[in-house]
């Protein structure tokens, strides 16, 4: 298991065993790369052992006052004041950790194994039943090399992936396996195991604070969570896109640090300017006197790494290779971690369905209540007037056709995000899964499981908020960061992911957000200083590649590969003659790419974590 996943601990690898109990790290050294620092990490009389995966920020705060309180270190890991922590408070040591983290202690003493989980869910962790006990890992794959899971598709988790274009949690795509959901814990002894919520999302209100004092409080706070991220032993930079986000980092860094941030931007030759931001990460680089590196990135290259990214890539999702191919930049200039501004959006009211949904909010009840054949004659109409205007794209239209099934405030986010409509799946499936589908009823499920997220209400904007965290941020952008960034042994900080950030920010009384929401007001508010004045005022952007053009130029082989008739025959999950029909409308621009894409990462993925295993093991 440590051996599949040297990638994300190159510097050394671990081991302890209690009984029946075994437990490896791979370590990347990051905050004291000693050998007095080597995980997993036992207790002085070694019946207690931690393994910790990714950084406890206030390491030093908390070390302070345990050894105040009389408890012995050996080394100036963060590791260890986890450690001492534990043995001082027991099953609750979480709650005081500032941090990145997922961790296992077993307790030999208490005959128990806990895991836990940090608060927004930035560092993975899996989990699966076996026979006689239970399997956890960082990654699927190294519970794949185990030998004791078998990789076998679980239908309902592929099915609830085809709404999203990734995999909800704490579902996976192999049967049997999950990841434990972010703020949470799975406790285990000999006779149960229980999983506890720890941290939740706190409610609008709960932070006090006069409106003067919200955005210098903002501010203190994220200079406090940028300070924090900058701990290491190694050295760091930061990604530079050139947009709010990333610049705001990037200044702060600055404003903390005495020597040069070094920060990596990438940029495009054969692809539209719309793609290409290095001009404005170039004016944030030079307000800020950064140590600033560009590169050019190609199809060719995403052709060429493609294997590996598959490989790497735990669950498939349509993104992530962004943050592969910059991850790979980085590692190879010389940083070992990587400030990003991943969050803020999600936090702040970046998207512009902070804009859209919540007017809507009540409407879309009184809209839900009309008949499908009259909420289906109205969109209908509208989209034709639409189609009459010659700067909207196909793929808008495309999208603004699934107003007829939304029947709730939560069905205008699921049309924001949803890669297809549970109506669409249906004719996707070859018919022996269309009958099973129909069987189970499974496609309601990706909406309930929506529901059961939030506390749905009259504050839309809060509700929105935290779908875009859980969902979209949690599910996705974390995930798909720390596969993609720890594939090249590179590890990735968010500091607008704090949760003490995100604890004051959710907790602002309802209604701040018509004065400081979209498009980042508050941010930009707290920021004033810092921001230079060609990335303030910035419409969003964000970082994407021109997927679309490489996939109808250089990576369209592998398209026609992954999704030929016969590969789709031989697989027996789609469709042909649909998923045909679907790359047609790609490939003559009346769609966009990302379903395509997926569709794609579907397939190969099968072949690397299904075919290959499967192969492996006869």
């Amino acid at each position: 298991m440590c051996g599949a996943m040297t990638h994300r601990g190159p510097d050394d690898a671990g081991f302890w065993r209690f009984g029946a109990t075994c437990i490896g790290v791979r370590r990347l050294s990051v905050i004291d790369p000693s050998s007095a620092a080597k995980q997993p990490m036992t207790s002085k009389d070694g019946r207690i052992c931690v393994a910790l995966n990714g950084e406890i920020y206030n390491f030093r705060r908390l070390r302070e006052a345990l050894a105040g309180g009389g408890h012995a270190f050996r080394s100036r890991s963060d590791t260890e004041v986890l450690l001492r922590l534990y043995e001082e408070e027991g099953d609750e040591c979480a709650r005081f950790l500032r941090g990145m983290f997922a961790f296992a202690i077993v307790d030999a003493g208490r005959r128990v194994l806990l895991l836990t989980r940090d608060r927004l869910g930035v560092k993975p962790l899996y989990y699966a039943p076996i026979a006689g006990g239970w399997a956890f890992a960082s990654e699927l794959g190294a519970l794949v090399r185990s030998g004791v899971i078998r990789p076998e598709l679980d239908l309902h988790s592929l099915d609830l992936s085809l709404s999203l274009g990734y995999v909800p949690g704490p579902r996976t795509l192999l049967k049997g396996v999950k990841v434990l959901p972010p703020g949470h814990r799975l406790h285990i002894t000999e006779r149960e195991a229980s999983i506890e919520r720890w941290w939740d999302m706190p409610m609008a209100g709960a932070t006090r604070c006069a409106e003067k004092e919200i955005v210098p409080r903002l501010r203190s706070l994220l200079e406090e969570s940028v300070e924090l991220h900058m701990i290491s032993d190694v050295p760091l930079g930061v990604f530079l896109s050139g947009g709010l986000d990333s610049s705001a980092i990037a200044g702060l860094m600055s404003h903390q640090s005495d020597k040069p941030v070094r920060t990596y931007s990438v940029g495009f030759d054969d692809a539209p300017e719309v793609y290409d931001e290095r001009r404005h990460a170039r004016t944030a680089a030079q307000s800020f006197s950064t140590r600033h590196t560009e590169f050019v990135l190609k199809g060719s290259k995403l052709v060429e790494e493609l294997p590996r990214i598959i490989r790497h890539l735990d669950q498939p999702s349509f993104d992530g290779v962004n943050t592969y191919l910059v991850s790979q930049i980085a590692k190879q200039n010389g940083v070992t971690v990587a400030l990003s501004g991943l969050g803020a959006d999600e936090l702040f009211g970046g998207y512009d369905s902070f804009r859209l949904i919540p007017p809507c909010w009540r409407i879309s009840t009184t809209w839900g209540k009309l008949p499908l054949t009259a909420r289906k004659t109205l969109v209908t109409l509208v989209s034709l007037m639409l189609h009459r205007s010659p700067n909207m794209p196909p793929e808008r239209i495309e999208k603004f056709l699934r107003l007829q099934w939304v029947k709730s405030p939560l069905g205008l986010y699921a049309l924001a995000r949803f890669l297809l409509w549970p109506e669409e799946k249906w004719a996707l499936y070859a018919p022996q899964l269309q009958a099973h589908f129909r069987e189970r009823k499974a496609d309601t499920d990706i909406l309930a499981m929506l529901e059961s997220l939030v506390r749905v209400g009259e504050r839309p904007w809060s509700v929105l908020s935290e779908l875009e965290m859980q969902v979209y941020m949690g599910w996705r952008t974390l995930r798909d960061t720390d596969t993609m960034s720890m594939a090249h042994s590179l590890e990735v900080r968010v500091p607008f992911v704090d949760h003490h950030v995100v604890e004051f920010v959710c907790g602002l009384p309802p209604g701040w957000e018509r004065r400081w929401g979209h498009p980042k007001r508050l941010l930009e508010a707290s920021l004033r200083d810092v921001i230079p004045a060609g990335i303030s005022g910035r419409k969003k952007q964000g970082f994407a590649l021109p997927m679309a053009n490489w996939m109808r130029g250089e990576l369209r082989e592998i398209l026609e590969d992954a999704l030929s008739e016969e590969s789709l025959r031989r697989r027996g999950i789609f469709s042909p003659k649909e998923v045909r029909r679907l790359y047609a409308r790609f490939l003559e621009g009346r769609s966009a790419y990302p379903l395509i894409w997926f569709l794609s990462v579907l397939e190969l993925w099968f072949r690397e974590m299904l075919d290959a295993r499967h192969s492996a093991d006869t």
